[in-house]
């Protein structure tokens, strides 16, 4: 087994977990878009969503012109 070195206890966040300052802006963003809908309103960045978790968007992906 090997000896701890100073340090060894510290906690340190990885990198890809949220700082404070990410969720803040996370939950102020929900919120937003929360206050929009009770309002009967949609967040521009919200538009789409329900339709892409509903399933399958049958659009072409590479649409080609038939002339």
């Amino acid at each position: 087994m090997t000896t701890p070195k100073p340090g060894d206890d510290e906690v340190v966040p990885m990198p890809l977990q949220e700082s404070d300052a990410e969720r803040r802006r996370i939950r102020h963003s929900n919120d937003r878009d929360q206050r929009a809908e009770q309002r009967g309103e949609q967040a521009p960045h919200n538009r789409g969503y329900d339709k892409a978790a509903d399933g399958a968007d049958t659009t072409p992906i590479n649409p080609i012109d038939e002339e």
